[in-house]
Formats: C-alpha cells, structure tokens, sequence
C-alpha cells in the first residue's frame, strides 16, 4: 500500500491512530461516513483532542457550511479500504484468534514466566508461519496501538501489515488487543488543559519561594511570573526557564527539560488527573529548588561564591 498520512514520524502514527479510530466507529454505523459533523462532534465521536483538532482536523475533513465539516474525500478513499478489509477479515477473525493463541502465545507467555528465555529462532518460526493469520487479526481487530512502536519501527501498520508485525513487542501489542488490553483512544487528557497551577521554586537571590502560574497548553506550557511571561515548549524551553535563568537558578537542565517534556505526554495521553499534574509539576519545582539550594549550602565554607 502506498504511504499514508503525512508528515514526520510521531505526526503519521497519530493520524493512523484517528483513522483506526473513526473507522472503529464507522463500522459500527455506516451512516456516519455520510455525515457532517461539527468540532465538538469530532472530538467526542473520534476521540479527536484539541490538539488534533489544531493540526489535523483538515488532513480528515473539510468545510461544509455552518461550522460543520465532512470527510475529506481522499481520506474518505482511505477509510472505505480500511472498512472493506475490516469487513473481509471479519468471517475468519474468530479461527485466526485461536490459531494466534495457540502458536505466539505459547513463546508470549513463556517470556512473561522467565525473560531470559527468549529464542529468536523460535519466534521467526512462529511468525513465518503467522502470515495470514496476522493479517486477518489486524484487519479484524484494527488495533488502536502505542506511537512508540511506529516511531521507532518507522513503519505505519497499513503500509505493509505482515512487515510491520516482523518484532516481539509488535505481536505482543497484537496479543494484548485480543485479550482486551490494547491501547484506547481517549480525549481525556483535554481535561488538564488550559487550566493555571502553580510552580513554587526556591531562589537564592530572593530568599524565598518564587510562585510561577504554569498552564498546559496544546503546545507545551504558559508561564506567567512578575518578571517574564510567555509560551514554553514541551520540555518549559521557553518562558518556564527563562524565568529561572533571570532568577539566576542553579537546575538539572537536561533532567528538567526531560521531566516537563515527561509530565506533558502523561498528561495529554489522560494519564493524570489534575491534581495529579499540579502534584508532579511541584515534584519537579522541588527538585529544581533541592539544586538551587545545595549550589550555596553544600560549597566550601573558604569559597563563599554562592550566596546561600
């Protein structure tokens, strides 16, 4: 199959995801394909973000009038072949089921037992074996499945379904779809959006604890502080460190950049409520504020360079 989806990697793999997703549903209600939709409906029928709302609703819809939106008509082209190979797999799904089970799933959970024993050459065995079946399956089922295998692998599931399921971890995200626990579509992550928390970090220079008011945006994060406001990236590039660079903070810089960029992602995929986020964001200020502290505390008593 030709490529689909545009863009970088971590870009095609959401898009496939929403696809898998809208064909889900459409394949529960033919009707829909039809359809009109506004964006409020999108998200809650597709499980679009408002993320996706931003950089992806045109990629799968266009204008109709009266702020509402239909299929675009090249990803429509899209959406009925996946629709036709859900539907042909249909009729065999529940003999290829078995046939999985009792081939990978013997190696799935003797890996499960011990780690260690993984064989290679067994499972090349199992999986050469698996073709048709594994193509039956992912049709079949249309597993919705974690960006990270597609990211790392390269591939997009679609473009060549026997290829892509060419690794453990990628039968294995088969296997866990069958048993119902696949990855879920979910806007839930929405919910922490755009909401003002607080990042508390203690300056030297101040003696105290500066009180930064910190949003999640779509993007990244908003900082606000008395002296610099502004957008910050994923990882607080931006106005987040910039205020600790004005401030004259001492802070783990890759640790910090790693850890705000972290908290987005669990956040945006729905894993934390608020209270969750604002929990963590302080974790990370606390931190930040151990380092700033231990720069004075911790330095010769003869050095006195950093005032305490």
């Amino acid at each position: 199959m030709q490529r689909l989806f545009q863009g970088n990697t971590e870009e095609r793999a959401r898009k496939r995801n929403l696809c898998i997703s809208i064909v889900k549903h459409i394949a529960e209600n033919q009707k829909m394909l039809e359809s009109a939709y506004k964006t409020q409906e999108i998200a809650e029928n597709f499980c679009f973000r408002q993320r996706d709302i931003k950089y992806y609703l045109t990629d799968f819809f266009c204008p109709a009038g009266n702020s509402q939106y239909y299929f675009q008509p090249e990803m429509r082209k899209v959406i009925e072949k996946f629709l036709e190979a859900h539907k042909r797999a249909l009729p065999a799904l529940d003999e290829a089921r078995v046939m999985f089970l009792k081939t990978f799933g013997k190696i799935y959970y003797d890996v499960k037992k011990d780690r260690y024993c993984f064989d290679t050459a067994r499972l090349n065995r199992i999986y050469a074996g698996l073709h048709d079946t594994i193509t039956i399956l992912h049709w079949g089922q249309l597993p919705i499945l974690n960006k990270w295998l597609m990211i790392n692998s390269g591939r997009i599931p679609e473009e060549n379904v026997v290829a892509f399921y060419d690794h453990y971890h990628m039968l294995s995200a088969l296997m866990q779809d069958i048993q119902g626990n696949g990855e879920n579509m979910t806007s839930q992550g929405d919910e922490t959006l755009e909401h003002e928390l607080e990042f508390s970090v203690y300056t030297r220079r101040h003696r105290i604890h500066d009180r930064y008011r910190i949003r999640r945006t779509v993007d990244g994060w908003f900082a606000g502080h008395i002296s610099i406001n502004g957008p910050c990236k994923k990882d607080g590039t931006g106005a987040l460190i910039a205020n600790l660079n004005h401030d004259c903070v001492f802070y783990p810089e890759d640790g910090l950049k790693y850890a705000m960029n972290e908290l987005w992602e669990q956040a945006e995929e729905g894993e934390l409520t608020l209270e969750q986020l604002q929990e963590r964001l302080q974790q990370i200020a606390d931190w930040v504020s151990a380092v700033e502290r231990a720069v004075g505390d911790y330095q010769p008593s003869w050095v006195n360079y950093y005032s305490k």
